[in-house]
């Protein structure tokens, strides 16, 4: 993909990216993508993390429910803030068929979830932003971690004409066994989603 105002992608399909914890190889579903936004680095990140703004651009997940947020929360933020950072704890409240145009009202499908790394760019350094937030396990019916691992990575880096973001998702889900059956070693894929949409999350988490 190449950009008029700015470079070329270095990875549009990020294919060969790990998540923190996941590595494409142990994932049994990888969904990668990049795209060049034409506006400042620090608005992109401020979109990206401030839950208030999502109803306003972001269709898959319009609606966001803060859990909790750390107690060390720093940077102009109080307790419940609508603003992502590292530990908080959230619901997303997930529209499925976002494209539909169908006028009965759509079930939204609750994601929990956790912010495990979060840090924002910097155009005077050059450092990346990167958000990273996962299954919450201590969340009402979590599966274990054990069971269920999901991440999901945006990294924010300022070039020159704006700004590129790229967003990973890794999956890993090993199938719970049938009564007295034996899935040693098989998997299954645990999530239904597009990769083309910011931020949202697995479906299934």
């Amino acid at each position: 993909m190449t950009n008029p105002h700015g470079p070329t992608l270095e990875d549009p399909s990020n294919a060969t990216r790990a998540t923190p914890t996941i590595t494409p190889e142990a994932a049994v579903l990888h969904i990668g993508s990049s795209t060049f936004i034409n506006a400042p680095a620090a608005k992109v990140w401020e979109s990206l993390t401030d839950t208030s703004t999502w109803p306003a651009w972001n269709s898959f997940v319009p609606r966001v429910t803060i859990r909790s947020q750390p107690s060390n929360a720093t940077n102009e933020t109080t307790d419940l803030s609508p603003i992502l950072q590292k530990d908080t704890r959230f619901i997303f409240h997930v529209r499925m068929d976002p494209t539909s145009t169908s006028k009965k009202p759509q079930a939204a499908t609750d994601v929990y979830g956790r912010v495990t790394e979060c840090s924002a760019p910097n155009a005077e350094t050059g450092e990346i932003g990167r958000i990273v937030w996962g299954v919450d396990p201590d969340a009402p019916g979590a599966h274990s971690l054990s069971m269920l691992k999901a991440e999901r990575v945006h990294e924010v880096k300022a070039v020159e004409g704006g700004t590129e973001l790229w967003v990973d998702d890794l999956c890993r889900f090993v199938q719970l066994p049938a009564a007295g059956g034996d899935v040693s070693g098989r998997e299954n894929i645990a999530v239904d989603e597009t990769g083309d949409r910011m931020p949202g999350d697995v479906a299934s988490a």
